[in-house]
């Protein structure tokens, strides 16, 4: 764990999600039905010009407390910050100028400017209305709460332009009938009484519209504050704020969640400002139609179902042939340029979430050197879910431009890892994916809570009040209770029918327990919320009494208060989630639970459930499973539950928000420093004026020096790489001198058979041999192999041969080279070489699930093949073996100068290890590449020439 004192990175912290923590609230007039903005100068009580309906700015979430919906994590109204505002007080007068009341200030802010022949200030804007069912839909619920079109906030809107005038100042006030923190009525009017209902008029032709004025000049005078937005990622959030004081700079980077087009460059301008001095965020303007289609179609219809194991069922539906894609990319290059805009160097940039997935390569396009992290929040699917995806190459492209990418569990960093590996043909290692020139880490970092500030709201007599009120109320009676988005991800209906087959199974139980579930609000429209109405409607009527009533299921929010005291008056809680990403509700019922703790039952599908091993593990889909698991839940010992509850608290107390965040920013800039210094294009051309003296001035050298590649060109078919043949005696006699040299112990690093090399180097004396990448070892000066592969290690070769020949057979022309140990698959010879390749990632994806979760193997991709060989062993694993036996042999300071030379990704590791032995400062260590590329090398050669020329320069100048 990182300490709290410790500073994370010593540049800024830009953290990139799409919304923003804080949003905008404007001031603006109300309407008339023709979409006239009105003064309501008539209104006696508050004088003329004054409308109660704009005292205040209208905001999303009441004032009561919220809790966010996508992962569990806590806000309330005491983390509010205090609302700054441009222009008038929230209590002021939305009258123009020249009708305000006396007591008015001489020199009021002036929201609108227009003025009519009869002197009432008079200011239309068009209505946007997409058709005929939005008109109904505005018309059948006149002054409820809706969603406003110039931001994502819940307010009182104007009356739609087919409502009816307001006839009486009573009827005015009906707005207000249901406050804010009211739950929302359903009100609507049946279809087959529309007709009579006296607010709708048909029209035959179209009404005529009064002159009006584009929109962004009223949105450009009218007063707007900032507020606390209850959208987004809540508990990143409150994770990134709580290690603020480890961070340098923190700056967030995101959208407002509202329309901007509305919004002049002035009015942009001032909210940048604003935002940026007191909140540190920079917001990121797009287009309304890019938002609507980014968000709402792409990453809600496409993105969020393929990555809860959804498919779309219509792949021609009305977001692709939309374009959706193409407003996803827009939003995402925008938040790019915003991001390269703000960055200064040193900054390290930390991108989350599906909805901003193109943004890491984006980056590096114009960013090459910047510190670039990605955390994926939701799930991600295996690869046979993830490539029925349209835009699955681009998406994974997008991703590998960062430096790290980090998952909530392992399962989701091993479905990238694989889906990389078989979409995109590149080479997966233990620590992530391998490119060509770089290489992107993967690492897995739970998400958890703020657990202190959790104890501390849980003090507050509100929340005491409660757990009082619950426990007099259902006094006698077990408490089950539960909080789910009201999606088809959350398995509330499969709870619904997991809990009416426990009230089958244990009828005793009727009249002693209650299921209390809150069903949180969802943007997505989806058929749940009835078929969950219908279940419980069935299960109450069907147990319920007089005085009894098994479910209580209320489809609001409730107040933070109101939740933290139903997880401390429960005694059990049930989540049946289908697919999640985490879940943090189960941690903060551990939280809650601290003096009875109860039980908790989860599903085995939410990524929780990989770190809380101690719960109640359920299947949602198995009705009984779970209904056995209430039953034992509710009866349990209190010495098991104790157990079970430390173990619980253990961990959440332990992987805390603040530790989530850390543990990611530094192993972000951790691994960014790694990756540039192994993979910086800068490598120098190696210069024999500088090794030539650090050679001759050694006592005692080791030269390690790969075959294929780096001393003969690697050209030739595989039948005649391995019979050893070759013309390049000048190269037998470079090795040969050197070999003469007894202050120089020479080994040929080759992924080769014995016998191969046998036949090429037998006649040179004095010569080390490193046979099938590391597998078998020859110590110079002796003619008897060394295996390094443990005795049982291969019992995997039956296994991959019976998948080779299965490959075999369906890919003409491609063959099998079975070695001691390893086995090669080479598909070079194949007659048509993209269906060979295509062959070979489907061959390595089913290896490594089907046999290497089962063997310690790995499948190697190398030149035009794949190798399948035992974990433990490579070319750094045979020269650590090399260099510890000449520790042991001539002492600790035996070696004092290293030469290692290769070619291709198997010796990486090599000339990691070999770097790694020059941390004291006195051995000398040479490590070379052939061809300018990236790689752990120190220096490169441009071709086998020179490599046979440098040696040459060695041998002649010892």
């Amino acid at each position: 764990m990182v300490a709290d004192s410790t500073v994370l990175t010593t540049g800024r912290l830009l953290v990139a999600t799409f919304f923003l923590p804080e949003t905008i609230s404007f001031q603006v007039p109300t309407r008339d039905k023709d979409g006239r903005f009105r003064t309501n100068s008539k209104s006696s009580n508050d004088g003329p010009g004054v409308s109660s309906t704009t005292q205040r700015p209208a905001t999303l979430i009441p004032p009561l407390a919220a809790v966010d919906t996508s992962n569990g994590a806590m806000s309330d109204e005491t983390q509010r910050s205090a609302p700054t505002s441009r222009g008038a007080p929230n209590d002021m007068s939305m009258a123009p100028k020249g009708i305000l009341p006396p007591s008015t200030p001489s020199n009021p802010p002036r929201y609108f400017r227009t003025t009519s022949s009869t002197g009432e200030a008079v200011t239309t804007i068009p209505r946007p209305i997409a058709n005929k069912a939005e008109r109904l839909k505005d018309h059948e619920r006149p002054g409820l709460p809706q969603r406003s079109s110039y931001h994502g906030q819940l307010s009182v809107p104007p009356p739609s332009i087919l409502a009816p005038p307001a006839e009486t100042k009573e009827k005015e006030k009906l707005v207000s009938v249901f406050p804010a923190a009211a739950p929302r009525p359903t009100l609507n009017q049946p279809r087959s009484k529309a007709g009579d209902h006296p607010s709708i008029s048909i029209h035959k032709s179209q009404p005529h519209r009064r002159p009006s004025i584009d929109s962004a000049k009223v949105f450009a005078e009218a007063a707007w504050t900032v507020e606390k937005a209850y959208s987004g990622n809540i508990g990143l959030h409150n994770a990134v704020n709580s290690i603020q004081g480890q961070l340098s700079k923190r700056i967030w980077i995101g959208t407002l969640g509202m329309a901007t087009d509305t919004l002049n460059d002035r009015t942009r301008e001032d909210i940048k400002a604003e935002l940026a001095l007191n909140h540190s965020s920079v917001p990121v303007f797009v287009h309304d139609s890019d938002f609507d289609g980014h968000y709402h179609q792409f990453c809600k219809q496409i993105l969020w179902p393929i990555f809860h194991y959804v498919l779309p069922d219509n792949l021609r539906s009305k977001s692709y042939e939309d374009g959706s894609w193409k407003h996803y990319v827009a939003v995402n290059r925008a938040f790019a340029d915003t991001i390269v805009e703000n960055y200064r160097q040193g900054d390290t940039i930390w991108v989350n979430d599906y909805h901003l997935m193109l943004v890491p390569n984006m980056i590096r396009e114009r960013l090459p050197d910047a510190s670039i992290g990605f955390f994926l929040h939701v799930p991600f699917p295996s690869s046979e879910i993830f490539r029925c995806l349209h835009v699955r190459k681009e998406v994974l492209q997008g991703l590998l431009g960062a430096d790290l990418v980090g998952f909530q569990t392992y399962s989701f960093a091993r479905h990238f890892v694989q889906t990389c590996s078989r979409l995109l043909s590149v080479e997966s290692t233990p620590k992530g994916i391998q490119l060509e020139s770089t290489a992107v880490n993967v690492g897995i970092f739970p998400i958890g809570i703020d657990t202190k500030s959790l104890r501390i709201k849980r003090q507050d007599p509100e929340v005491a009040q409660w757990v009082k009120e619950l426990k007099e109320k259902y006094q006698g009676m077990k408490l089950i209770v539960a909080r789910d988005k009201l999606d088809y991800i959350k398995g509330v209906r499969q709870k619904m029918l997991a809990f009416e087959r426990f009230l089958n199974l244990h009828p005793e139980w009727l009249g002693k327990i209650v299921l209390i579930q809150v069903a949180l609000s969802t943007s997505e429209q989806n058929e749940v919320q009835g078929q969950v109405s219908d279940v419980v409607t069935r299960i109450n009527s069907k147990f319920s009494s007089l005085s009894y009533q098994p479910i209580v299921f209320l489809r609001q929010d409730i107040t933070f208060s109101q939740y933290l005291g139903l997880l401390t008056a429960a005694d059990l809680c049930l989540i049946t989630s289908l697919r999640d990403g985490m879940n943090l509700t189960s941690h903060e019922y551990v939280v809650c639970q601290e003096e009875q703790k109860n039980p908790l039952v989860l599903s085995e599908f939410a990524g929780t459930y990989g770190s809380l091993g101690a719960c109640l593990r359920v299947n949602p889909w198995n009705y009984t499973e779970v209904a056995e698991a209430i039953y034992e839940g509710l009866t349990m010992k209190e010495e098991e539950k104790v157990i079970r509850w430390n173990e619980l608290s253990k961990h959440v107390c332990t992987n805390t928000a603040q530790f989530w965040a850390s543990d990611f920013v530094s192993e972000l800039v951790k691994v960014h420093g790694d990756v540039q210094r192994r993979y910086s294009i800068h490598i120098p051309l190696l210069s024999m004026d500088v090794v030539l003296p650090e050679f001759r001035a050694a006592k005692r050298r080791l030269l390690l020096l790969d075959y294929d590649g780096t001393l003969l060109p690697y050209e030739r078919a595989s039948s005649v790489r391995a019979k050893g043949k070759t013309s390049h005696e000048d190269m037998f006699k470079i090795i040969q001198q050197l070999t003469n040299d007894p202050k120089n112990i020479v080994y040929i690093m080759s992924g080769r058979v014995q016998e191969s090399l046998d036949e090429a180097f037998g006649a040179i004396d004095n010569i080390g041999l490193c046979a099938e990448g590391g597998c078998f070892l020859k110590p110079a000066g002796k003619k008897t192999w060394e295996t390094q592969v443990q005795e049982g290690d291969t019992q995997w070769r039956k296994k991959v041969m019976e998948m080779f020949e299965y490959y075999r057979e369906r890919t003409p022309g491609s063959e099998i080279e079975e070695k001691t140990i390893p086995i090669v698959w080479h598909y070079r010879q194949a007659d048509n070489p993209s269906y060979g390749l295509w062959q070979a990632r489907e061959c390595q994806n089913h290896i490594e699930e089907a046999i290497g979760s089962i063997y310690p193997i790995h499948a190697v991709v190398g030149r035009k093949c794949l190798e399948v060989m035992p974990r433990d062993v490579s070319k750094a694993q045979a020269t650590k073996t090399i260099v510890e036996g000449l520790r042991q042999q001539y002492g600790t300071d035996a070696i004092d100068f290293i030469f290692c030379v290769g070619d291709d990704r198997s010796d990486e590791d090599m000339f990691e290890y070999c770097n790694s032995q020059a941390l004291d400062g006195e051995q000398r260590v040479v490590t070379c590449t052939v061809g300018s590329k990236s790689s752990e090398a120190r220096w490169f050669v441009p071709g086998v020439s020179t490599v046979l020329q440098g040696l040459q320069a060695l041998a002649q100048n010892a």
